[in-house]
């Protein structure tokens, strides 16, 4: 509850209790006035009552007389006391009243048979008579006559709601007074109240309305209104110092908290830069040296088939010509040319030698492949070919696109456009090749152990490369799969630095983070990501085909899979 709403309630209950006390001072008043106006109206009746008694002991005379005697006695204490008085017999018949016509009637107006209670049990009763005269009705009290202690020969009936209302009259102007005096009393009160409440309460409920606006807000320039002297103004004061206080506190935390943030980022960059460092230094040179290597004998073995093909060839020539000249061998050479099937072998030598051309080949263009992904000899800005680093990269990952036991064959699904040469750097592009088709094929496997537990029928995992130019002078270039997706939470983070969803030991979380800064901070260009679960995950890639100014060259060329 407000401390406003506190004192005017406070105020309030002081004023409600003064009205209470008013409202009983006069209540008590009406309760003394009617208490002695009954007092007074019982003495009248006990006088008369031994009044009477006393004069039927002293005197003797007729029933007549003597009712003309109580009769006389009763317009006397009417003359004197200003009330009506009535007394009865046991047969509750009227003996004296002040009103002459109705002595001799029975008295009917209590309602409750006051007067015969009264009689039998000898104890004073008030009652209320209502009649055509009273319409609203008049208050009396009766009191037993007796001519002796045990003896009950009537009753005395003393109106006394005159006296009641004499009394009232006189007390009239103390109670007004009283009334007046409560009121004035409340209204002060209330006054007081208000008062109270708009000094103190509102400068403080302006206090707080800033100190609260200032944390919801977190604006720390507002000020509490001072507009007093006393205590709340002082408290405004305090407020705002302590206000400007965590003003300059949170200025100075967010100042550190900056400058700890640029160091963490450096030290996060020094950190990326020293593993790929590594990496390159370790898998980059290990790649060259091992493709090196390879070609030196592939190189040998290849360029010798040829003469060696050349050599068969005339052995060949001068065993058809010993056969043309002698085609009746002796029987010792002939059972060794039937051995050697001479004629298989002239046919299959032939064919042995044309597929160790095609493996040697082959072997050949996969050291070349090797070599021109590594880019040890191409590390600087020039303009290539994409479509050779991409399908480089394919080849590299020809064996992860077999089928195996457990799971088919990945299709992959290429639509090339027709692209000029693009200014590069060439095996940092080839990185971003190698981690994105990498992660793929991991997806795609996953996907397809995933269904396999679920026994879900296995789909045909596919992964689709597409190129083509816009409307900008950039290349597009879409890598896309129809794995697993992934949630908008994982997908919002994927360019995070050591953020992965693979297991301990198969992923650094460095791939993605990598390659989206080849992308936009080496090549000016942008890499998104769109995936939906259970569908299917797509990257475009957009790089201008021309830069501007070539950029110098980050040690980002190692193979990191996140």
């Amino acid at each position: 509850m407000k401390i406003s709403h506190k004192l005017v309630g406070s105020f309030i209950g002081v004023s409600l209790l003064t009205g209470v006390v008013g409202a009983v001072a006069i209540a008590q008043s009406h309760k003394i006035a009617e208490t002695l106006a009954m007092a007074e109206a019982k003495d009248v009746a006990q006088v008369i009552s031994t009044s009477i008694i006393h004069n039927s002991h002293h005197q003797e005379s007729t029933h007549t007389q003597k009712s003309d005697d109580l009769q006389h006695y009763t317009d006397l204490m009417h003359d004197l006391q200003k009330r009506d008085i009535v007394i009865v017999n046991r047969q509750k018949l009227i003996l004296a009243d002040t009103v002459p016509e109705n002595v001799g009637t029975i008295f009917e107006h209590d309602q409750g048979n006051e007067i015969q209670q009264t009689m039998q049990d000898g104890k004073t009763r008030t009652f209320l008579e209502k009649s055509v005269d009273y319409p609203q009705g008049i208050k009396l009290i009766v009191v037993p006559l007796k001519t002796n202690p045990t003896t009950t020969n009537g009753a005395v009936i003393v109106e006394w709601s005159s006296l009641y209302d004499q009394a009232i009259a006189q007390a009239k102007p103390t109670i007004i007074a009283i009334s007046i005096t409560s009121l004035s009393c409340v209204a002060l009160a209330l006054l007081i109240g208000l008062r109270i409440s708009s000094s103190i309460a509102k400068p403080l409920n302006a206090v707080t309305t800033v100190a609260r606006e200032a944390t919801q807000t977190s604006n720390f320039d507002l000020q509490a209104p001072v507009t007093t002297t006393d205590e709340t103004g002082t408290l405004a004061i305090a407020v705002n110092a302590l206000i400007q206080q965590v003003k300059a506190l949170l200025n100075d935390k967010e100042q550190r908290s900056e400058e700890l943030q640029q160091a963490l980022h450096q030290i996060q960059t020094t950190q990326l830069q020293l593993i790929q460092t590594e990496k390159m230094s370790s898998l980059g040179q290990l790649v060259a040296g091992v493709a090196h290597e390879i070609n030196n004998p592939v190189n040998f073995i290849h360029g010798n088939i040829a003469h060696v093909d050349n050599y068969i060839q005339d052995l060949l020539k001068v065993v058809q010509a010993y056969q043309t000249h002698y085609p009746n061998p002796p029987q010792t050479l002939q059972s060794t040319l039937d051995d050697v099937e001479l004629d298989f072998l002239e046919q299959d030598l032939a064919k042995l030698l044309q597929s160790m051309k095609v493996g040697t080949a082959r072997i050949r263009q996969i050291v070349l492949s090797l070599r021109n992904f590594s880019r040890l000899d191409e590390s600087d800005f020039k303009a290539v070919d994409l479509h050779e680093g991409i399908d480089n990269t394919l080849l590299i990952l020809q064996h992860r696109l077999k089928a195996k036991s457990e799971s088919p064959a990945i299709e992959v699904i290429k639509d090339y456009a027709q692209l000029p040469l693009i200014e590069c750097y060439p095996g940092q592009l080839n990185q971003v090749f190698m981690n994105l088709i990498a992660n793929a094929i991991d997806v795609l496997d996953e996907a397809v152990q995933q269904r396999l537990k679920e026994g879900q029928p296995a789909q045909v995992s596919t992964i689709w490369l597409s190129t083509q130019m816009n409307a900008e002078d950039h290349v597009q270039i879409t890598i896309a799969d129809n794995g697993l997706g992934m949630p908008e939470a994982v997908r919002s983070r994927i360019f995070d630095p050591f953020f992965t969803t693979k297991s301990i030991g198969k992923g650094t979380g460095l791939g993605l983070s990598i390659s989206y800064k080849i992308v936009t901070e080496k090549h000016k260009g942008q890499m998104t990501c769109d995936s939906v679960a259970g569908e299917g995950t797509k990257f475009v890639i957009e790089i201008p085909m021309r830069q501007a100014k070539p950029m110098s060259t980050l040690n980002t060329d190692a193979m990191v899979s996140v």
